[in-house]
């Protein structure tokens, strides 16, 4: 039976802080096979936030003392959550039709930005995806790109502004 836990973010260092795979490597083996993150503005100031499902029930103490940070049981990630992992994920690589990225993974729907996401619509998947969760469902966003293709909305490494570093 899976089971979903929230918890803050572990705390990482240095401008590569916000990295998907400084998270990722937290849970390595705890077998969670979706892991999501998002805005926790529950508190004072607002923090970088998971949420997880793993395959097994964990004991929340353990699992806290694992994380360095207080978990708690939840219903499933928030509406807006980023989705870093997801089953099917690692397969999902190239030029596919959006109803590839629907048939073969966790992604419950392809959805264009102005413009229709047929399910034979090409997709470049630029080998990086990040579907969110909206209403309980994961929903990749997808736009138009050249050579009549969509991509992701949200790509691997996005050009940095304002003097990023």
């Amino acid at each position: 039976m899976a089971a979903w836990f929230g918890a803050a973010c572990p705390r990482a260092d240095g401008p590569a802080a916000h990295a998907d795979h400084l998270l990722l490597s937290t849970m390595d083996g705890l077998d969670a096979d979706l892991v999501c993150t998002h805005v926790d503005r529950g508190g004072v100031v607002a923090r970088a936030a998971m949420t997880m499902r793993l395959r097994a029930e964990r004991d929340e103490a353990e699992l806290a003392e694992r994380l360095g940070t207080p978990v708690t049981r939840v219903s499933g990630p928030p509406d807006g959550s980023r989705c870093v992992r997801f089953p099917g994920q690692e397969t999902l690589t190239g030029v596919r039709p959006a109803i590839d990225l629907v048939a073969h993974s966790a992604i419950d729907e392809v959805t264009g930005i102005g413009v229709p996401a047929e399910p034979g619509t090409l997709v470049d998947t630029l080998g990086f995806l990040r579907p969110t969760f909206e209403g309980g469902r994961l929903v990749l966003l997808v736009e138009p790109a050249a050579g009549g293709v969509l991509r992701p909305m949200e790509i691997a490494d996005p050009h940095e502004c304002c003097g990023g570093h």
